[in-house]
This record gives C-alpha cells, structure tokens and sequence, in this order.
C-alpha cells in the first residue's frame, strides 16, 4: 500500500505539482521533456513581438528558453498550481513588472483572455489531464489569432503504459486519437513531427477557416 501511495503522489505533482514533490516533479520533467522542449524551439517559428501562451508552464523552464530565442517576445503562462505560480512570481519578478511576462492560476478549458489574443500557442504533456478536451480545443481556437499555430507535445499511450507514474490520473491517448480529436476539434495539423519513434511527437495545428 505504502508503495501505492508514493506512486499516486509522484503521478498527482505530475498534474498538480506543489511542495517538495512538485519540485521534485518538475525537475524530472526538464530531464526527460528535453527532446520535447527543443522540438517546441525549433519549430514554433518565433516572430519579433509574437504572444505567446505556454499551457501548464510547471517551473518555467521553456519560458526562459523562448525568452533566450528571442527577447522581443511577451509570453503568458497558464498553470492550475498556486505553489507554481508562486514560485514562478518570485523567478520572474523582473520579466512580470517589465510587462514581457504575465501568469495566471487558471485552466484552459476557460481563461481569461481576450479573443485572438496569441500568436502561438504550445504545451508540452498537459492532454493527460484535460477534463474536457473538447472544452479546452475550443478555448485554444476562441484565444489564438487566425494565422496562429498551436503546439501540441505529447507522450503517446504505448508509451505511457511503460511508465509506471503515469498509472494514475493520466488520461492516455495514441497518435491516431491525437490526431482524430484535433481535426474533430476544428484545427488543421500542419505538420506530425517525431521526436522519439512511437513514444513522443510534436503536432503542429493551426485554425480551419
């Protein structure tokens, strides 16, 4: 039971990290998401004074790298964790009251932002845990521009099935159902790019007229 608990509480700071085990959590993720991060880099075609809006942010690592890319850039971060939001208020204090940075405790199947408001959009392992992924694909077409793409990073199922912190709380999809549920869902993939074969993939949509 005990060995239960332990794994069910690492899987809950996969999705909601705080305390010590989100610290912990997010550093795994930085290790293995690496692949993932640079796939995000490489493809998401950054323009001077883009908006951009990363989706479950955890401790921030890809907002520093998006900023290293390119500094004319304002990004907002989205998370549903208070302890990373916190975390995140203090790192990025300077960014935040220069206006380069805005955070918010908020979930993606409703925020607060206005209409067409980024032009790019990316998140990296956050699907398993859409409640509603209908709601939230709705919510990413209401807030991206029109000639904006959206980068969805995922592990697929096979994989996570290896993985045993991914046995609860994930919600586990194939390529195949990524695929069906985002041209479902009004989005157009672009591009499918693998990024580790059959485990990990990087799909590239924008809005279908």
């Amino acid at each position: 039971m005990a060995i239960k608990n332990i794994i069910k509480y690492v899987s809950d700071n996969f999705r909601n990290p705080n305390g010590i085990g989100g610290i912990v959590s997010t550093k795994i993720m930085n290790i293995m998401n690496q692949k993932q991060y640079k796939a995000v880099l490489d493809n998401i075609n950054i323009e001077n004074g883009n908006t951009i809006l990363d989706i479950g942010f955890g401790n921030g690592y890809l907002i520093q790298k998006l900023f290293k890319k390119n500094n004319s850039i304002k990004i907002c971060g989205i998370e549903i964790s208070p302890d990373m939001i916190k975390k995140a208020s203090k790192k990025f204090s300077v960014l935040i009251n220069n206006g380069k940075l805005k955070i918010s405790l908020e979930n993606i199947n409703k925020t607060s932002f206005e209409n067409e408001t980024f032009d790019k959009i990316c998140t990296v392992n956050t699907i398993y845990f859409w409640d509603n992924p209908e709601k939230c694909f709705a919510e990413i077409k209401r807030i991206i521009k029109s000639n904006g793409i959206f980068l969805n990073l995922i592990y697929t199922k096979e994989y996570l099935e290896k993985t045993i912190f991914s046995k609860y709380g994930f919600r586990k999809y194939t390529l195949d159902d990524i695929i069906k549920i985002t041209e479902k869902n009004g989005m157009q993939i672009i591009e499918i790019i693998e990024i580790r074969k059959g485990m990990a993939y990087c799909v590239v949509c924008k809005i279908v007229n």
